[in-house]
């Protein structure tokens, strides 16, 4: 066994990085851009795979490194590829679940699919709204993405803005699916409690 790695990690991976292949890894974590940049020019494949099933890009996406995510595109990494973990996330789905907004809307405006979904069907645009991130909720709508997109039980994007109270991103996802006001399925029945519960008073008139 090597030291530090799992049984269960190993599975993820055909072989371990090399020397390089790890600096990569660790240069995108930190967001060393010239270090990438050196590692790239001198061979190393800029998809390598560290031992957990993790691209580069996906490191500098979840510590939110512009300039990192730059280089790394630029040199022709697969933007929208997923890693080897339970939920198979891209790139874009490692900003949005580390809060990394800047990181999420220029992965958007490289290219990212707008669509993007972890394995269970949970979507960018459902936890840009969960987390009441107007800019990204504006960006993903603007490139495409699906404000009717279901979880199981019928919950939607704004189903999750709605329960946590948010607005703002309640009023722009109504405006881009003003069809999505009358339902009132089991998901919705279950958000609206959470919204009178809350005194949401101003999300419950939108909703009327």
């Amino acid at each position: 066994m090597v030291p530090g790695v799992s049984s269960s990690t190993l599975p993820l991976i055909d072989e371990l990085p090399s020397e390089a292949e790890r600096a990569l890894h660790e240069a995108a974590r930190c967001g060393d851009a010239r270090l990438l940049r050196a590692l790239l020019q001198g061979g190393v494949a800029v998809d390598v795979l560290d031992q957990r099933g993790r691209t580069g890009l996906m490191l500098a996406a979840e510590h939110g490194h512009l300039d990192a995510l730059r280089e790394l595109v630029a040199a022709g990494a697969e933007i929208d590829r997923r890693d080897a973990g339970k939920l198979h996330w891209p790139a874009l789905m490692h900003a949005l679940h580390a809060d990394r907004s800047e990181a999420a809307v220029s992965l958007l405006q490289w290219g990212a699919d707008p669509c993007a979904s972890d394995d269970s069907g949970y979507d960018a645009l459902m936890i840009a709204a969960s987390r009441g991130d107007r800019r990204v909720v504006q960006e993903l709508l603007a490139r495409g993405a699906d404000p009717a997109a279901e979880l199981f039980l019928g919950f939607t994007a704004l189903d999750y803005a709605i329960g946590y109270g948010h607005t703002e991103v309640v009023r722009l996802l109504l405006s881009a699916a003003p069809h999505l006001r009358r339902r009132r399925n089991p998901a919705r029945r279950a958000v609206l409690a959470l919204a009178g519960n809350a005194g949401e008073e101003e999300i419950l008139e939108l909703l009327a």
